[in-house]
């Protein structure tokens, strides 16, 4: 009995330390390589790879998925017969997965970040070109509502670019880029199409001052794009205002309410002062010409103008000096601007106003 219970003793006790040596022997789960691994997918999420290096972040975490579900399956087996190398060759790639995704981001964002800087120059100087060029000017809605998009993109670019968020910056300066091209288009092409009459413009003034030097006289001249009122005398260049006019300037008079001040070779009709006229003094000129009027028949027939007549009561008047185009189609200049201008005219003197007495090429210099 004695010897039966030393021996049972024995037999435990070597079956304890196999055990025991088993165990202290068998493989271990990487519990602090798969923390490693996290920690390294984490810093990839947040260095933006999820937006700039999807491909590579997603492959980390499914190999980082892969790694887990394989230390599961390798845990439920007898601790003697359980092997990681899967797991661990696992949880290395998903590793150098993220770590490469850090370094294609970063990367990335410095391409962009130095690409971006000079780019946002470009659209500043185009959105500048605009403001320059054409801003003030009546252009149609479209044009107007696609420069002021296109503003707004870009200080939502610039904004974007301080807060290094490049994605952002690029999808703002792209729209804005496209718009303000598009305003730059439509406006110059307007322009274009407007300074077609150029060459009438300049025979009219070249006409103006030939008269005033010919008659010894006075002739006044209207330039609208300058928004200037030279005054000839004997043919020679002797006082210059300023000059307001309708806010829809660019274009010809076309009929009554359009806010658009006209063009053409006109004459003084009528001198006006105190309660003559609510802008201080003002000169009558003969808008609508037969000139005026028999294009207003032509576009009322071709539909191209409302059936509500020409317009008239067109004067170079006081009450200027606003700094913008208020008139309903009248020149005005500032009352001091008046009383000069007053010593030159008289009835019969004669008011030529043009869009422009240069051409595009030389007010904006391509």
């Amino acid at each position: 009995m004695k010897k039966a219970l030393v021996l049972v003793t024995a037999l435990l006790l070597i079956t304890f330390s196999t055990l025991a040596a088993l165990h202290f022997f068998s493989a271990k789960p990487p519990v602090g390589l798969l923390e490693q691994t996290h920690r390294d997918i984490a810093a990839a999420r947040e260095s933006e790879a999820r937006a700039y290096e999807l491909a590579l972040i997603t492959e980390a975490e499914k190999l980082y998925e892969l790694a887990q579900e394989e230390l599961r399956k390798e845990n439920e087996k007898l601790f003697f017969t359980r092997d990681y190398k899967a797991v661990i060759d696992l949880a290395h790639r998903a590793s150098s997965k993220a770590s490469e995704a850090v370094d294609k981001t970063n990367s990335r964002k410095l391409e962009l970040s130095t690409n971006q800087k000079a780019r946002i120059e470009e659209v500043r100087e185009k959105l500048a070109h605009f403001e320059q060029y054409y801003a003030n000017l009546p252009l149609n809605k479209r044009a107007r509502q696609d420069y002021t998009t296109a503003k707004l993109k870009f200080l939502e670019s610039e904004k974007a670019y301080d807060r290094q968020a490049y994605l952002v910056v690029e999808n703002n300066l792209n729209e804005a880029k496209k718009l303000i091209s598009k305003s730059v288009t439509a406006a110059h092409n307007h322009l274009s199409d407007y300074f077609s009459n150029l060459p009438n413009w300049k025979r009219w003034v070249d006409e103006t001052i030939s008269w005033s030097l010919k008659n010894n006289a006075t002739a006044i001249v209207v330039d609208k794009f300058a928004h200037k009122c030279y005054v000839y005398h004997d043919g020679k260049l002797v006082r210059e205002f300023d000059a307001e006019l309708g806010p829809n300037w660019i274009g010809d008079k076309n009929y009554r309410g359009d806010k658009a001040t006209p063009e053409g070779k006109y004459h003084v009709t009528k001198l006006k002062t105190g309660k003559n006229t609510i802008y201080y003094k003002a000169l009558l000129i003969n808008y609508p010409n037969d000139e005026d009027k028999a294009r207003y028949r032509q576009n009322v027939r071709n539909g191209k103008v409302p059936n509500r007549g020409p317009g008239n009561l067109i004067e170079i008047h006081g009450g200027g000096g606003r700094g913008v185009n208020w008139t309903d189609g009248c020149v005005a200049l500032s009352n001091d601007d008046m009383d000069k201008l007053w010593r030159y005219v008289s009835v019969g003197t004669p008011v030529t106003i043009v869009g422009s007495t240069r051409s595009l090429q030389e007010i904006n210099g391509h």
